[in-house]
């Protein structure tokens, strides 16, 4: 999971949205008619599942908000020709990488044995 989270995230947020629109179609009307979705059976629970769903797409719009921004702040960390600013950053530049994916962390490892760090 840890090496998959963006595309996770991703799918959590398509079904979330999908079922979402199917529990927004099976609401009934101003009317009292029944819905017409796949899930009008549901009828009262329709509320419910869309405030999970909701839930779950802010859930998983963060976990890839947080993806993307830690990945950013990681390359530009990263990026430096210097050991002294390596050094600096180290405990930040490792938390971020034990955040990411494993690769991420192996790279650290390489910068850490390029400048000569344990």
């Amino acid at each position: 999971m840890h090496e998959n989270k963006a595309v996770l995230s991703v799918v959590l947020m398509a079904v979330s949205l999908i079922v979402m629109i199917m529990a927004f179609y099976g609401l009934p009307d101003d009317l009292g008619n029944e819905g017409s979705g796949p899930l009008a059976y549901l009828t009262g629970w329709n509320y419910i599942l869309i405030m999970l769903t909701f839930v779950s797409l802010v859930v998983g719009g963060y976990v890839i908000y947080r993806y993307v921004t830690d990945k950013a702040r990681f390359e530009e960390l990263m990026s430096t020709n210097s050991q002294a600013i390596f050094k600096r950053n180290q405990i930040e530049i490792e938390r971020l990488a034990l955040r990411l994916t494993s690769r991420e962390e192996k790279r650290v490892v390489e910068a850490m044995k390029k400048y000569k760090i344990k």
